[in-house]
Formats: C-alpha cells, structure tokens, sequence
C-alpha cells in the first residue's frame, strides 16, 4: 500500500511540473492547497469569525477560500510557469 501511494504521489509530482498543458500544470500544482484550506477555515480549532453569525461565518469563509486559492494558483502555478518557461506563461 505505501509503495503504491508513493509511486502515485511520484507520478502526480511529476506530472505537475512536467504536463505538457500549462493550466494542467497550475491545477496540479495548485490542488493540494484545497484541503489544508478547507481544514483550516471549517474544522481548526481557532476558526476565524467564530462570533458572527452563520450568514456572515459562511460568506467570510468562502471569500477566504477563493482568496486563498487565488493566492496558490498565482504563486504555485503561474508563478512557477513563469519561472520555467517565461515566454509562455500561459
């Protein structure tokens, strides 16, 4: 089981830096963000807007989620393209 989740995990690495689509590039790259996101807005301890109601709790963390994933597909992906390949970004 180990060796075949390490070999996903090798095959999906190189995948991600080696695709030869650039938005399959920044996806990948990009996709492993998600969950620790999710975790970290839903389920930690310390979630933010804890005292505001359920309306605004829910906005705020979806908002934060968006934002967050805009800051991984920036830097994790169009950022890392561009330090590949700088003449095709995208």
């Amino acid at each position: 089981m180990a060796i075949a989740t390490i070999a996903l995990a090798a095959f999906y690495v190189i995948e991600a830096f080696t695709a030869p689509n650039p938005l399959v590039r920044v996806g990948l790259r990009s996709l492993p963000v998600l969950p620790v996101a999710i975790w970290t807005l839903w389920y930690e301890k310390s979630r933010p807007f804890e005292r505001q109601s359920l309306t605004v709790r829910v906005a705020g963390r979806v908002v934060l989620l968006a934002l967050v994933m805009a800051f991984a597909v920036a830097i994790l992906g169009i950022g890392l393209n561009w330090l590949y390949d700088p003449h095709r970004v995208l």
